[in-house]
């Protein structure tokens, strides 16, 4: 029998939470900056200034979160709350890339669909390993993140569209 080494729900929780946000979030912030925006180089300094901020917020955050649930729940099986935080961290950023790679190498216009898609597929790969990871259907969850996540990354260029911002 082939012994794997046991990894803490936590860690996993935190990496999802981290790549599924970043896809998420930057993919409908740069949609909707890029729908408005006239500069190439706005538009990858916003998403760099967000990805920096979203990133470092969400592992502080998962930091404190962790640290907290620790203190009050001493039973449970111990996870770092360090590395939870940095793997949210490093989550969030390596998704991040994803969606602000169409803009590093396209102009910003045609960058929009194929940032746009790069995302989803991102989440639906996501979700095939949260159905592996979960023993459910890597299908069913693919679809579940693919269209729970495209709903909020939708929200940020609807914004985009309707203000121009």
């Amino acid at each position: 029998m082939k012994h794997r080494k046991r990894i803490s729900p936590d860690y996993i929780h935190s990496g999802f939470f981290g790549v599924e946000d970043s896809l998420v979030s930057t993919t409908g912030a740069l949609a909707g900056i890029a729908i408005g925006a006239t500069s190439k180089s706005a538009i990858i300094a916003t998403s760099l200034v967000i990805i920096a901020v979203e990133s470092t917020s969400m592992a502080a955050s998962e930091f404190i979160s962790e640290e907290t649930e620790e203190d009050i729940e001493k039973e449970k099986v111990p996870a770092s709350p360090f590395i939870s935080g940095l793997i949210i961290f490093i989550g969030y950023i390596v998704a991040g890339l994803i969606p602000l790679f169409p803009y590093l190498v396209l102009p910003h216009i045609q960058a929009i669909p194929v940032s746009i898609v790069s995302a989803l597929i991102g989440l639906f790969f996501l979700g095939i390993y949260k159905g592996r990871l979960s023993h459910k259907s890597p299908t069913r969850s693919a679809i579940e993140v693919l269209i729970i996540g495209g709903i909020a990354a939708t929200i940020g260029l609807a914004v985009g569209i309707i203000f121009k911002v």
